[in-house]
C-alpha cells in the first residue's frame, strides 16, 4: 500500500469517527445552553484533557517548533518555560474563580461573563467584536495542517484547507460542546502518543551533545538564552517577560477560561487542572524538534515548512501517516473549540442584538449559531487561501498572533477584576479596557519602538497600560468620595 493511500483510509477512518462523535453530541444538544457548554455531567479529566487539546494545537506541533529552529534556545525558553509557567499559573488563578462568578451570573461565554460581571452592554457588544479575532487562529490551524496532510494525501494545501474547514465547521454546528468535549479528549490521547514519539525521535543526540555541537557550529547565537539576531527573541524582556506574561493571559480566550463551565461543580476543578497541567507539559516538550531539526535540513526553510521536511525526511512513510494523525488531532481539537466558541458567541451575544433590530423569534438562537458559524468557516477558507500563497511575517503564526493577542489584551483587565475585586467600578473597567486596546493598536500601527513587530510585546504594553489605567481611575474616584464625604463634615 502506497503512503498516498494508506494516508488517505487513515484519515476517511478518523473523519468517520469523529463524525460519530459529533452526532451522537448532536442527539444531546437541545438548546443554546446545552451547545454552549454541554450537560455538565462529563468526568473533570476527560474536560482538562479537551482543555489541553485547545491548549495546544498544531501551532505547538508544526509553527513553534519552526520558530525555535530559527531562533534557537532563546525560543525554546520564551515558548516553552515562560510561556508555560503563565499558562500554568493562568489556570490555577482563573479557573476556579471564573466558574465560581460564571455561575452566578449564569454566563455562558466570555462577552456574556463580562457583560454580565460588568452589567454593560458596552463591554459585551466589545467584547465579541473582538472575539471575532479567534478567526486568525482558527487560519493559523489550518494552513498547517493543509501544508502537512497535503504533501502526504498528494492533494493541493488550498484544496486541503477548504476541506478542512468545511469538515470542522459541520462537526461543530452538528455536536456541540457535547461532542467537543468527547472528540477533544479522545485526539488529546492520539496526540499525547504523537507527542512522545516527535520527542523521542532527536533525544540521543540531545543527551550525547551532539546536537548541541551541530547548533554551535551553525551559529553560536542559537545556543543563547537571547538571540539578538531574531525577530522576537532579542533580550530578556521578549524572551521571560512576555512570554510569562502573554502566557497566563492566553488563559483568557473565549475557548480557553470558558471549558471550566463544562464542570459539574467545584470540586471538579483540581482533577481538571492536573489533568491538563501534566498532559500541557508533555505537549511542550515538542518544542525540542525544532532543534533536532536544524542539524539535517537547511537554515533558510520557512518557519511554516521546517516541521513538515523533517518529519518527511526523519520517519518512514508509514510513521509520517501516524504522525500526520497526531497533528490532525491537535489542529481540530483546537479549531473545533474555536468555532464552538464563535457559534455559542452568535447564539448567545449577537443573536439579542439581531431580534431588537428585526423582531425575529427567540427560538431561533441556535440556527442563528450556527448560519454565524458558517459565515466564520468562509472567512477562515478566504484568509488561508491569501496565507498559503503569502504568510505574514513569514509565518501563519505572526498573523495568527496579532488577532487573538489583541483579544486577551482587552480581556485580561475586566476579567481579573471582575473575578478578584468586588469594589472597581464599571467605568473604571471600561477605561482600562480601552486603555489596552488602544495601546495594542497604537504601538502596532505607529511602531513605538524596535520590538513593536512582536505581538507578545504589544500584548504586554496593552495590558500594562490597562493595569495602570485601572488604577489612577480607581485612585481618582476614591479620592472624589472621600472630598465629597468631608466637605459636608467640613460645612
Amino acid at each position: 500500500m502506497s503512503p498516498s493511500v494508506l494516508a488517505w483510509a487513515v484519515v476517511l477512518i478518523y473523519v468517520a469517527l469523529i463524525g460519530g462523535l459529533a452526532i451522537r453530541g448532536a442527539l444531546r444538544t437541545t438548546d443554546t445552553d446545552s451547545y454552549a457548554v454541554g450537560n455538565r455531567d462529563l468526568p473533570a479529566a476527560l474536560v482538562g484533557l479537551a482543555l489541553t487539546a485547545q491548549l495546544t494545537s498544531v501551532a505547538t506541533f508544526v509553527i513553534n517548533p519552526g520558530l525555535v529552529f530559527h531562533s534557537g534556545i532563546s525560543a525554546l525558553v520564551g515558548y516553552g518555560l515562560a510561556a508555560g509557567l503563565g499558562i500554568v499559573l493562568g489556570l490555577i488563578v482563573f479557573s476556579a474563580r471564573f466558574r465560581s462568578v460564571g455561575s452566578r451570573v449564569a454566563a455562558l461565554t466570555l462577552p456574556q461573563w463580562i457583560g454580565a460581571r460588568w452589567d454593560s452592554s458596552l463591554l459585551r457588544g466589545t467584547f465579541a467584536t473582538l472575539s471575532l479575532g479567534l478567526v486568525a487562529y482558527a487560519v493559523l490551524i489550518v494552513v498547517a495542517l493543509s501544508l502537512v496532510l497535503g504533501n502526504l494525501l498528494s492533494v493541493p494545501p488550498a484544496a486541503v484547507a477548504t476541506a478542512l474547514t468545511v469538515f470542522a465547521v459541520a462537526t461543530v454546528a452538528l455536536g456541540g460542546a457535547n461532542g467537543h468535549a468527547w472528540t477533544g479528549a479522545a485526539q488529546a490521547v492520539v496526540m499525547l502518543g504523537v507527542a512522545v514519539l516527535l520527542i523521542g525521535k532527536g533525544l540521543p543526540s540531545l543527551l550525547d551533545g551532539s546536537a548541541v555541537a551541530g547548533l554551535r557550529a551553525a551559529d553560536p547565537a542559537l545556543l543563547g538564552l537571547t538571540n539578538p539576531g531574531s525577530h522576537y527573541f532579542r533580550n530578556l524582556f521578549e524572551v521571560l517577560a512576555c512570554n510569562f506574561v502573554v502566557g497566563g493571559a492566553l488563559v483568557c480566550q473565549p475557548h480557553i477560561v470558558s471549558k471550566v463551565l463544562f464542570l459539574r461543580d467545584d470540586s471538579q476543578v483540581r482533577s481538571y487542572l492536573l489533568t491538563a497541567v501534566l498532559a500541557g507539559t508533555v505537549f511542550l516538550g515538542v518544542l525540542v524538534t525544532g532543534l533536532y531539526a536544524r542539524s539535517i535540513i537547511p537554515a533558510d526553510t520557512r518557519i511554516d515548512l521546517v516541521i513538515p521536511t523533517w518529519i518527511a525526511m526523519a520517519f518512514s512513510p508509514g510513521m509520517q501517516v501516524v504522525i500526520a494523525v497526531g497533528l490532525l488531532c491537535a489542529g481540530l481539537s483546537t479549531l473545533e473549540g474555536i468555532l464552538l466558541a464563535l457559534g455559542s458567541m452568535f447564539s448567545i451575544d449577537v443573536h439579542p442584538a439581531w431580534r431588537k433590530l428585526t423582531g425575529a423569534s427567540e427560538q431561533g438562537a441556535l440556527r442563528f449559531g450556527r448560519i454565524g458559524l458558517a459565515l466564520v468557516g468562509l472567512a477562515t477558507i478566504a484568509l488561508a487561501q491569501r496565507q498559503l500563497a503569502n504568510p505574514a511575517g513569514g509565518s501563519v503564526a505572526i498573523f495568527a498572533q496579532y488577532g487573538v493577542y489583541l483579544l486577551f489584551t482587552g480581556a485580561f483587565v475586566p476579567l481579573a477584576a471582575g473575578m478578584f475585586s468586588k469594589h472597581v467600578s464599571r467605568g473604571s473597567v471600561t477605561v482600562a479596557t480601552l486603555a489596552s486596546i488602544g495601546t495594542y493598536l497604537a504601538a502596532a500601527t505607529w511602531h513605538w519602538t524596535a520590538l513593536s513587530n512582536n505581538p507578545a510585546v504589544l500584548a504586554t504594553f496593552g495590558m500594562g497600560a490597562g493595569w495602570t489605567a485601572l488604577a489612577a481611575c480607581e485612585g481618582l474616584r476614591r479620592l472624589s468620595n472621600k472630598t465629597a464625604a468631608a466637605e459636608p463634615a467640613a460645612g
